[in-house]
């Protein structure tokens, strides 16, 4: 019977434990996790350069349209100053007052005893629109005072159907210090300033010729 002798049992076993090693595969593990993690950073590395490219690129081209922009919003800040003037303009216009329709039926109502010396009128901008007329003249004939009062309530009452609160009042009444001829004779005159107050329609109507738009 042969006799076998195995004097390599320890290289043999020793080759088995290496083959066997936990710790040895660990240190694969582990090494192979670190290679993807390294791998993954260079990925993250190399996409946030090309971000940061990004990034500079978009600031280098919003510092050359950033003017422009500010130019822009200037001009229509501008452009709606000029709008919202331009619309106050036209509502002014649009709602402006015709002082001739005014003149037409104050004219009925003057009588030939009496001489205009002023006239003026002005109108309040704000709604309702306040009008007020103020009238200077001479009055003459047997009662000039008389013939004041007349066509002081005359210019009241002419005008009461067309306007809105109309007052007609004096702000001064007094006795002229001359006399006038009329009709052949020398009668005595006064001097009167009257106050004519108002309000305005809103639909004020455009004398003949004209449209209101």
């Amino acid at each position: 019977m042969a006799l076998r002798l195995n004097l390599y049992h320890e290289v043999i076993r020793t080759k088995a434990l290496k083959r066997r090693d936990p710790l040895k595969i660990s240190i694969y593990c582990i090494a192979g996790v670190l290679g993807c993690f390294a791998l993954w950073y260079f990925f993250e590395l190399v996409r946030m350069h090309e971000v940061g490219d990004q990034y500079l690129k978009a600031k280098k081209e919003f510092s050359l349209v950033e003017p422009q922009a500010k130019a822009a919003r200037k001009r229509e800040e501008e452009l709606n100053q000029q709008a919202a003037t331009s619309v106050k303009m036209v509502k002014r216009i649009e709602g402006r007052f015709y002082w001739a329709p005014l003149m037409a039926e104050f004219t009925k109502v003057v009588p030939r005893e009496v001489q205009i010396t002023r006239l003026g009128g002005e109108v309040s901008v704000d709604a309702p629109r306040r009008c007020s007329l103020s009238i200077d003249g001479l009055s003459a004939g047997a009662d000039p005072r008389r013939v004041a009062e007349d066509l002081r309530t005359a210019i009241a009452d002419k005008l009461a159907p067309r306007y809105k609160n109309v007052t007609s009042t004096f702000k001064t009444l007094e006795d002229g210090s001359e006399t006038v001829k009329l009709d052949d004779k020398q009668v005595g005159t006064a001097t009167f300033s009257i106050l004519v107050q108002f309000t305005a329609p809103d639909d004020s109507t455009p004398p003949p010729g004209r449209k209101k738009k």
